[in-house]
């Protein structure tokens, strides 16, 4: 049996896997991000690797690959730039280094092209060529499969729907614009519509979530205006790959009864004819606390 590791590295946590060449999850061990300092990304890197040699000394196996799913993570070069999230501001080269490290080969993407190769290779979209993938989450990322490939662009940087404008000067981003999908739909999103709409006091996002499911007014309007938002946003989207599906993942996706009518709706009335009643809405078929680690671990294999 072949064995790779995955690692999904996280704005807090980064998550080392070994995976067979089935999808099982054998192992894992976890770094914590904040134990390295704006300055020791070297340091980061060599703990990567010592994880992943303690994990196959520990199952005497041999690591045929690393896959790494990374925020702002450049499949080309293998190098993560710019993350907003991350404590290392600049370019990063990972993938390289891990491969030397290593001796075995190492690739990067980021972490929704991950979940989306993960999606192809173990889950619900194992039939499907064309289909984007969406984490709703933290942030929202997207992963966009066409013909069976992910779409990465000319630099590595394609499919960020999450960046695309929603509202022309409308609510800060993180990635320093205005008006971002991502700062309407998300977990920063929900709560700050939450506000908007006149919610008080301190609360969460899984606390809105299960105010809306008990029938809170005020909260079902939240997931109601978020599943219109990103309903919108996905007929704009259907028109660049016509997809088979949007396949859906995350946090908010678990809540997907509050906002999937919403999205449906608003989805079916914006988009253009050719695609009306053509795309499935799926949610992701792996667990959620194993997906970035098995896809990262797929985008090797």
């Amino acid at each position: 049996m072949k064995h790779y590791a995955g690692i999904d590295i996280g704005g807090t946590s980064t998550t080392i896997g070994l995976v067979s060449e089935e999808g099982s999850i054998i192992d894992r061990s976890i770094i914590q991000i904040a134990d390295f300092a704006s300055d020791s990304i070297d340091l980061f890197i060599e703990q990567m690797a010592l994880e992943v040699e303690k994990l196959a000394e520990k199952h005497e196996c041999k690591i045929q690959g690393v896959g790494i799913g990374a925020p702002n993570g450049n499949y080309y070069n293998g190098t993560i730039e710019y993350a907003p999230n991350m404590p290392w501001k600049d370019v990063h080269p990972i993938a390289p280094v891990l491969e030397k490290r290593l001796s075995c080969p190492a690739v990067l993407t980021n972490d929704a092209n991950a979940g989306a190769i993960g999606e192809m290779q173990f889950g619900v979209a194992k039939d499907l060529k064309d289909f984007i993938y969406i984490t709703l989450g933290t942030g929202l990322g997207s992963g966009i499969v066409a013909g069976g490939e992910v779409i990465y662009g000319h630099d590595g940087f394609a499919g960020e729907m999450g960046h695309s404008i929603l509202v022309p000067d409308g609510r800060n981003c993180t990635c320093g614009r205005k008006g971002c999908l991502e700062a309407y739909v998300s977990l920063r999103g929900i709560l700050e519509t939450y506000r908007d709409l006149g919610g008080t006091g301190e609360t969460t996002p899984k606390d809105i979530a299960i105010r809306a499911q008990n029938g809170d007014e005020l909260c079902v309007e939240v997931y109601r205006k978020t599943g219109n938002w990103l309903g919108l946003k996905l007929a704009d989207a259907a028109t660049y790959t016509s997809p088979k599906a949007y396949v859906f993942f995350g946090g908010i996706a678990a809540a997907s009864d509050l906002f999937f009518p919403s999205l449906i709706e608003t989805m079916e009335f914006n988009i253009h004819n050719l695609y009306r009643d053509k795309i499935q809405i799926l949610k992701s078929g792996l667990p959620l606390n194993d997906a970035a680690v098995l896809g990262s671990a797929a985008l090797v294999m």
